[in-house]
């Protein structure tokens, strides 16, 4: 009896683990076939699923981003939580994305040297990472100022990372709650 795959539950592992190996290797430092090694896969099977290193690219943005926003699953949105609960939510987002930022930055930094500065706006594995989050802000935060936390996030998560101590909720949580009515 033929083995029966689910291809893209096969599209999603694979694309969850080619975010380990970017993190760790950076993009333009690993080739396809290295990505292909490095992913315990032959080519011909990467291929199979995905046409090239930039598709994977995008794919493994999405999936780390649906890895943290499934973290969230169980969390009240916007809609249905108080005022202390959507701060709640922030700090959980804020300490999800925490201990991986380091490497993300330095992702992000050579990835942007690949496809230029002015690529950036277009690009469609960025526009994907900054959708999401902002919408997973908007989802569990605020649906008025998503933007404003975006960019409070990403601030706060640099200020930790900058001063090498983690950041005190309370802290955190005085400055997003400035931006929550």
């Amino acid at each position: 009896m033929p083995k029966i795959v689910d291809h893209d539950k096969r599209r999603q592992e694979i694309a969850l683990k080619a975010t380990t190996v970017f993190l760790e290797h950076g993009y333009k430092n690993v080739g396809m076939r290295q990505l292909c090694d490095l992913l315990g896969m032959s080519k011909s099977a990467v291929y199979h699923y995905y046409k090239s290193k930039d598709e994977l690219f995008k794919a493994a943005t999405e999936a780390m981003v649906s890895f943290d926003s499934d973290a969230l699953i169980d969390f009240p949105r916007t809609t249905d939580a108080s005022r202390s609960q959507r701060i709640d939510n922030f700090i959980a987002i804020f300490r999800q994305l925490s201990p991986r930022f380091f490497q993300e930055m330095q992702l992000v930094a050579d990835y942007i040297e690949v496809i230029g500065h002015e690529n950036v706006s277009s690009d469609p594995s960025m526009n994907v990472a900054n959708q999401r989050y902002l919408a997973l802000l908007n989802d569990y935060v605020c649906n008025t100022h998503s933007n404003e936390l975006y960019t409070l996030m990403l601030g706060l998560l640099n200020h930790q990372l900058m001063t090498g101590a983690e950041l005190e909720d309370a802290y955190v949580s005085s400055l997003v709650g400035k931006h929550i009515a």
